[in-house]
């Protein structure tokens, strides 16, 4: 099995909107790729985060290391740029690929 967690680091003042965006949008798009056949969404609480930041970790996982390639090759460039405008350059993203 494999991993593709993203860790990001976001202001407060908009991490609620954030986050309905990724549970209803951006996770669901990233699923229907079909290169991954499961996630974990959650936020951070310990150690706390900096003042004024949220701090959530996705974890997306795939059968094989040839899904989760295909998906960073094909798709992920495209979803990516799909972030929605208020979010721009609020936000720090951290990408990991683990092998389970």
């Amino acid at each position: 099995m494999w991993l593709y967690a993203v860790r990001v680091e976001i202001e407060a003042e908009i991490a609620e909107a954030w986050r309905g965006w990724m549970l209803h949008t951006h996770i669901p798009e990233v699923l229907q790729t079909g290169w991954f056949r499961g996630h974990r969404f959650g936020e951070v609480v310990e150690p706390p985060p900096p003042a004024g930041k949220h701090i959530f970790l996705v974890l997306y996982e795939a059968a094989q290391e040839s899904d989760l390639r295909a998906y960073l090759e094909k798709d992920a460039p495209r979803l990516r740029a799909a972030y929605p405008p208020e979010f721009q350059k609020r936000f720090q993203a951290e990408r990991w690929i683990w092998r389970m």
